[in-house]
């Protein structure tokens, strides 16, 4: 509370010194990171692949399926939400929606695709 991470891309391909981690401080005060906690999030990106990706800006009404998502979506977080303010007993033992964390949309569809947890391979030790 009280800092906000900063991200960076940053070469390490050829970097033969170390770089660091920024915070914004969004408000006076001291923030202290205990011994073991996590403090950074780091991301291999391939070189040059940031290049590559070529955004496209549309209009939500272009696509029909993601307009009816977000519409069962808008609905179904405004319930919630309504339900949590009159302190409905269901509500409030949820606390928050999990669509996301099941991997479904409010329509009940799964996702093709969903991974919470990552495995990711440990670092190879090299003289």
């Amino acid at each position: 509370d009280g800092i906000y991470p900063l991200t960076g891309l940053v070469e390490t391909d050829w970097l033969p010194f170390p770089f660091t981690m920024n915070w914004q401080m969004t408000r006076p005060g001291e923030v202290i990171f205990e011994k073991d906690e996590p403090f950074a999030f780091i991301t291999l990106m391939e070189h040059k692949k940031l290049e590559e990706i070529e955004p496209e800006r549309k209009l939500l009404r272009s696509n029909t399926e993601l307009v009816k998502e977000y519409n069962a979506w808008t609905e179904s977080r405004s319930d919630f939400n309504k339900r949590l303010k009159t302190g409905e007993e269901n509500a409030m033992k949820e606390r928050w929606q999990r669509h996301y964390m099941r991997g479904e949309k409010p329509t009940g569809d799964k996702a093709d695709t969903h991974q919470t947890k990552r495995r990711l391979k440990a670092p190879k030790e090299v003289s």
